[in-house]
């Protein structure tokens, strides 16, 4: 999603974490004349991921199923960095109205709205402070035992 021009005229820099075919990827990127703009970092354990988070501005979520889960959300949100994500359903109910979706699930319409990030950074990083709060509130895993501990709670009085 990052067009040639604009990423070396910015001095924009991606950060790709555990992306699979890494090889390929740097090679697209020396092929493209990007590889000093793009870092993949290949597997990385999970404990690791907040350092890099740390690193970015802006972080994506350009899942294209619409069903399917997004695990890269609630530790985006966790580290209130600005979202850019596809409009699916379930971006939509982590995210609400608090991220930048891109109106359809494509390289440019995704640059697009990355490019719109960029230009509204500070209300943006605003809304990423709400959604910060909202994991805090509803998607710890505090929270997840106690609604567990409801479930089996309910399904224990029903056995007696």
């Amino acid at each position: 999603a990052m067009a040639r021009p604009a990423v070396i005229e910015s001095g924009a820099q991606l950060l790709l974490m555990g992306f699979p075919r890494v090889a390929h990827y740097r090679a697209l990127a020396r092929q493209w004349g990007v590889a000093r703009h793009v870092r993949l970092t290949g597997a990385i354990p999970y404990e690791q991921a907040p350092r890099y988070l740390a690193l970015g501005d802006i972080a994506l979520a350009p899942k294209r199923s619409a069903t399917e889960g997004s695990g890269k959300l609630l530790p985006y949100m966790s580290m209130a960095l600005p979202i850019v994500a596809t409009d699916t359903p379930v971006h939509r109910q982590y995210l609400g109205e608090q991220a930048i979706y891109a109106s359809q699930p494509s390289a440019p319409a995704l640059a697009e709205a990355i490019v719109r990030c960029v230009a509204e950074l500070p209300a943006q990083r605003q809304l990423a402070f709400s959604l910060r709060r909202r994991v805090q509130a509803q998607y710890t895993w505090q929270h997840a035992a106690r609604q567990l501990d409801a479930v089996l709670q309910e399904l224990a009085k029903s056995m007696s």
